[in-house]
């Protein structure tokens, strides 16, 4: 008799109240023992083998011997499945089954009196060819170590293996909740809440994203005080619970109430047992599973999340008590966690000894280590009509110096918004909440109000020099869209003037770095004492507000280095600002840097898992706009419009989501770029309208180059040349006292794209090959070859295919017109000769199988795609060494001409692209190469404007 497994267990549900693994989803994971099973059931005359699968509740046994046994049907052996705790208390025949077999034997710990001596008299006359899998809790069999009972008498020739299974690890709490929640409300920081609250147990983590994908803020759920747990795992503590004796359940209760890691002593106080009872109650839970050893003499819950489920479980008499009894113990004696003490006298009804453990709470310099629970304190205290606003105000004022450097929630800031509006607060204290919650609102949540609460912090300031400085820098940032940079300059001038009459050195060093910000960002050419290169490195001494500022100077500067196309720069700056003082206090600086970072790799070209890691931090606080701006980045680059479409803001919402500026004109000409490639000009001339009005207000040319070519682009594309003109001629007048790799190659571009138009091939040929060496020699791969692509394009038309004379004449006819052009690009400009410029032997086909090079080693598959097609429709017969590999593939002579219909081939490719296929994998359906494939379905998108290969046509009635 044999039983086909795969449907049997995938369609076997969870029983009981327990916690069970299941096999929905989940990141993947290598099949573990699989060279031990394929071992054992390589034949019929292999030796038998038995595996002990043992784990807690819900550690995924069920999932992985449903995986156990897909492998072994795929290697041809028999899969047999027993439950006996499920009530087919019947064993299986297994005199009939042929070798190799496997048999699963789950839930031995739940099985009926008769299931082990079966398994004992099974196993001792086990078979050659069968392997034998056994499931198991160890927690709850009468001795852990022995699920077959004390000296089962296996046979020698026996092979036995144990797997154990525990809690995920927390990269694959990350990668499920990535799964289920997408990238953009998906964080490391909610993941590793989430994976705390769950002690990393697989069924509860799945169960609680279950509940959080029908949220809509996720994060703001996971940080409430109180998570609800999930109905089974509820339903698991509930079972277990009730089989410990009284003296186990009442360290239990202790243990829910203490939270975290607690002493046996502490455990016992509150539990209310002597030593010996206590020590007996204390193994009792630990065999449990319940609870678990964290340290020595440290225990707590293993799902942290169960100590909810104890508590929402107790009568509220005990709950009180129990309350009451905690704060007794953790005001007795060492270093005492006032908050803490606040939290268990609140709870337990004693409201007089409460407000003293608050007063307390807010001279305690360790009160923060735990923000939320502060966040709950502060909650508590604005309940109360006797606030104690002295209380209130200094534990605020704690917050908000914490909030500013560490990862605060919404909740933060809203709770500090509430303090605000207190009558009892002085101007001063007043004006410090007001000026950290603004800077939060501003640099961490992106919220425009955050500008505002700033300006009204320095009017509240006057008798606070230092907290002016403070607020002047900030506002003085030129980063921010807000303000334009003579407003910028404005703030600084104040920021100066307050910081000489002070004398302090450190508001001294604070107005000279923000002034050496703006230098960056603007590439000022004049020398400027603030400069990075000028500042000292943070040092990491106790003077927190001096490694503050230097810190945010570098990481700041790191960002606008980027923009400009310093990444050598840029590099030197990310790791200067990367000290143990940042790592330690000031983790939101640390993921600015690391969102930076995802920019300067894309600059460089470094592609490969760039696109994985940013989505894994698009709703991470610092780096969100960062990996937002790299997705967009690269799913143009990669024909992902989908993607592009879905990652991009409104017009109207643009400054919203990409409050930098920077950033902001970054995305505008991705937009503009899209605009124009699918033809849709009305959407690509309102957004470089858009965007050079808002440059013109800014005031910071060097980052027009990031919109600019595209806008030009665009306004040529609806024939408004005067438009693209005059745009061009005020950026270069922008850049006549600065300087930007970036910039200048941009506005090179932009004069190229313009002799294009006026039909001057060889002019804007060199134009483009001066600009791709700019790009060159920043080390910025992907730019210059859109610049090479661009200069073959125009080296090709002007010298016509039929043409006698060689491609390098092309790169000749481009050098000659390289003096004046050079002289014209202005100061902003790099002055270089384009590539290969004075060597015959570099070409438009050179230029062009370049770009397609550097396309397809970075995977920007839609721009190697559409050179491949310039290369086809321009190159002459014969010396594209790119499309001689695709010469056998080539239409024949006499062949219909489809137009903008789909051909019968391209019918055939769509159809399966659209059904998920490879290239690689359509050429070996169809008998074509893969170069081919991917023309057709370049063809086939441009033909369609299918916004991906998903929204292909799928017959010949959809073309």
């Amino acid at each position: 008799m044999s039983t086909n497994f795969r449907s049997a267990a995938e369609s076997a549900l969870p029983s009981g109240g327990a916690v069970t693994g299941d096999d929905r989803t989940g990141p993947f994971q290598p099949l573990p023992g699989e060279a031990f099973l394929r071992a054992s059931l390589a034949g019929a005359e292999c030796r038998p083998a038995l595996v002990l699968l043992e784990g807690g509740a819900g550690t995924g046994k069920t999932t992985l011997a449903a995986r156990w046994a897909r492998a072994a049907a795929d290697w041809d052996a028999r899969t047999l499945r027993h439950t006996p705790a499920a009530g087919s208390t019947a064993p299986p025949d297994l005199t009939a089954v042929e070798a190799p077999a496997l048999l699963v034997v789950e839930d031995v710990h739940r099985a009926p009196d008769g299931t082990v001596p079966w398994l004992r008299a099974w196993l001792r006359e086990a078979r050659p060819g069968f392997v034998t899998v056994v499931s198991y809790r160890p927690a709850e069999l009468p001795d852990p170590a022995c699920p077959l009972g004390l000296d089962p008498e296996l046979p020698p020739a026996l092979r036995i293996r144990r797997e154990r299974l525990g809690p995920w690890e927390r990269e694959g709490t990350r990668a499920l909740a990535l799964e289920v929640l997408g990238p953009e409300r998906s964080s490391e920081r909610l993941a590793d809440r989430l994976h705390l609250l769950a002690g990393g147990n697989p069924q509860t983590v799945r169960d609680l994203l279950d509940v959080l994908a029908e949220t809509t803020d996720a994060a703001a759920a996971l940080q409430d005080e109180e998570v609800e747990p999930p109905v089974r795992l509820s339903q698991h503590i509930a079972a277990r619970m009730a089989s410990l004796g009284e003296e186990a359940t009442a360290l239990v209760r202790a243990a829910a109430v203490l939270g975290g890691g607690s002493r046996e002593r502490d455990l016992r106080r509150v539990a209310g047992l002597g030593r010996s009872a206590g020590g007996a109650g204390l193994v009792r839970a630990l065999r449990s599973g319940l609870l678990e050893e964290r340290a020595p003499d440290r225990y707590g819950f293993t799902i942290p999340l169960a100590a909810s489920a104890v508590l929402a479980s107790l009568p509220g008499p005990i709950r009180c008590t129990l309350h009451r009894r905690a704060a007794d113990v953790l005001t007795r004696g060492g270093e005492v966690s006032w908050v803490a003490v606040a939290h268990h006298e609140r709870l337990g009804g004693r409201e007089g000894a409460w407000l003293r453990a608050a007063e307390r709470a807010a001279d305690d310099p360790n009160a923060l280590a735990d923000p939320g629970a502060a966040v709950s304190l502060l909650r508590s205290l604005l309940g109360r009509p006797d606030l104690p606003a002295r209380a209130a105000g200094r534990l605020a004022l704690g917050l908000t110096r914490n909030a500013l450097l560490t990862l605060p929630s919404a909740g933060t800031v809203d709770v500090l918004g509430q303090i605000l509006v207190l009558s009892q607060l002085a101007d001063e204290v007043r004006g410090e909440i007001r000026l950290e919650r603004g800077l939060v609102l501003n640099s961490q949540l992106c919220r425009s109000e955050g500008k505002a609460e700033t300006e009204r912090a320095v009017s509240e300031l006057r008798a606070r020099p230092d907290l002016r400085v403070r607020a002047l820098a900030a506002l003085a940032n030129p980063l921010s869209a807000v303000y334009g940079l003579d407003a910028n300059l404005h703030w600084w001038e104040r920021a100066r003037a307050t910081a000489e009459a002070s004398g302090d050195p450190t508001d001294l060093l604070a107005a000279r770095a923000v002034r050496g910000t703006i230098a960056v960002a603007c590439g000022e050419r004049r020398r400027v004492p603030g400069r990075p290169g000028r500042l000292p490195d943070p040092d990491g001494g106790p003077d927190s507000r001096r490694n503050e500022y230097l810190t945010r100077a570098l990481s700041n500067a790191a960002c606008c280095a980027v923009f400009n196309g310093d990444l050598r720069q840029a590099a030197v700056l990310l790791r200067r600002s990367a000290t143990p003082w940042a790592a330690a206090a000031a983790p939101f600086i640390t993921q600015c840097d690391r969102g930076t970072e995802l920019l300067l790799r894309l600059e460089r070209g470094e592609w490969s898992g760039l696109g994985r890691e940013s989505r894994g931090l698009l709703s991470g606080v610092g780096t969100r706009v960062d990996a937002r701006l790299v997705l967009l980045h690269l799913g143009l680059a990669q024909g992902a419009w989908e993607d592009c479409v879905t990652l991009q803001p409104g017009l109207e919402d643009m400054p919203r989501v990409f409050s930098q500026f920077p950033y902001e004109v970054s995305a505008a000409g991705l937009r503009i770029r899209m605009a124009v490639a699918r033809q849709n000009t009305a959407e690509a001339v309102a957004s470089a309208d858009r965007i050079w009005h808002r440059l013109r207000a800014k005031g910071v040319w060097v980052w027009a180059g990031h919109a600019a070519p595209w806008a030009v682009e665009a306004w040529l594309l609806a024939g408004r040349e005067d438009t693209a003109r005059a745009a061009v001629a005020e950026f270069a007048a922008g850049l006549r006292a600065h300087h930007s790799r970036t910039a200048g190659a941009a506005l090179l571009r932009c004069r190229a794209l313009l002799a294009e138009h006026a039909g001057e091939h060889s002019e804007a040929r060199g134009l483009f090959g001066r600009a791709a060496l700019v790009h060159e020699r920043s080390g910025a791969p992907y730019r210059r070859a859109l610049d090479l692509e661009a200069a073959g394009r125009c080296g090709l038309v002007a010298r016509p295919p039929e043409a006698e004379a060689g491609p390098g004449d092309a790169a000749e006819a481009g050098a000659e017109a390289e003096a004046g052009a050079e002289a014209e690009a202005g100061p902003g400009a790099e002055a270089e000769a384009g590539p290969g410029a004075g060597d015959p032997a570099e070409g438009p086909l050179r230029d062009l199988e370049e770009a397609l090079r550097v396309f397809a080693s970075l995977g920007a598959s839609w721009d190697a795609l559409r050179a491949r097609g310039t290369l086809r429709e321009l190159a002459p017969s014969g010396p594209s060494r790119a499309l001689a590999a695709d010469a056998a593939d080539a239409r024949g002579r006499g062949r219909p001409a489809y137009g903008d219909a789909l051909s019968p081939r391209e019918q055939e490719v769509a159809a399966l692209a659209a059904g998920g296929l490879t290239n690689r994998e359509i050429a070996g359906a169809l008998h074509l190469s893969p170069r081919t494939v991917e023309q057709h379905v370049y063809r086939i998108m441009r033909k369609t404007h299918a916004v991906s290969r998903r929204h292909l046509p799928t017959s010949r009635a959809d073309s």
